[in-house]
C-alpha cells in the first residue's frame, strides 16, 4: 500500500521498497553500513506525503493501514494531517475509523440533506413541509461545525475522535 523509493547516496542508486520493511533489508540491497545514510526520494501511497517521515513511523503506519486497505479516509489522511486535525499519519492511521466520508456529498447542502434524511428527522414529516426545508442554510450552519472538513476533491468528511 505505502511504497519508498530509498537511495544509497554514495553509489546514487535505490529501489522500491513496499512498506512494511525491515531496516535491515533496506541497508542489505542498498549496500549500506549500519551508520550510512540513506535518502527517500519518492514515494507511491494513496494520500499526499507532504514530508517523508520517520521511516519507523511510515512502517507502523503501512502495518496499520494494511488493516484498513479499503477504508474510504485513506486517501485523505495526508490531507487531514495538514488541515490539523492529526499531528501524524501515524495518528490518522490509529484513529481512522473515527473519519466519516460522506463521498456522495459535495456540498455542505448534500451534507445537510442526507445528515436529516440519517437520522430520521424527516419521518412523519408530510412531503409539501419537506420540500421546503432549506438545506443550503442548515449546511451553512453545519459547516461552522470544527469536526467537519471540505477535502480538496469536494467530499465531506467528519472526524470524530
Amino acid at each position: 500500500m505505502i511504497e519508498l523509493y530509498i537511495e544509497n547516496p554514495l553509489f546514487h542508486r535505490g529501489r522500491w521498497f513496499e512498506l512494511p520493511v525491515r531496516m535491515e533489508e533496506v541497508r542489505e540491497k542498498l549496500s549500506l553500513d549500519e551508520f550510512d545514510d540513506y535518502l527517500v526520494t519518492d514515494y507511491m501511497a494513496p494520500f499526499q506525503l507532504t514530508n517523508y517521515e520517520d521511516f519507523d513511523q511510515m512502517n507502523a503506519v503501512a502495518a496499520l493501514l494494511a488493516e484498513e486497505e479499503h477504508h474510504p479516509a485513506i486517501h485523505y489522511l495526508g490531507e487531514l494531517v495538514s488541515y490539523g486535525f492529526f499531528s501524524s499519519l501515524l495518528e490518522a492511521a490509529e484513529n481512522i475509523d473515527d473519519i466519516g466520508v460522506y463521498s456522495d456529498c459535495h456540498s455542505f447542502e448534500d451534507y445537510a440533506e442526507e445528515y436529516i434524511e440519517e437520522l430520521g428527522y424527516l419521518q412523519g414529516v408530510p412531503e409539501l413541509i419537506a420540500w421546503h426545508i432549506d438545506y443550503e442554510e442548515i449546511g451553512r450552519e453545519l459547516s461552522m461545525n470544527p469536526n467537519l472538513y471540505q477535502a480538496d476533491d469536494g467530499v465531506i468528511l467528519d472526524v470524530r475522535y
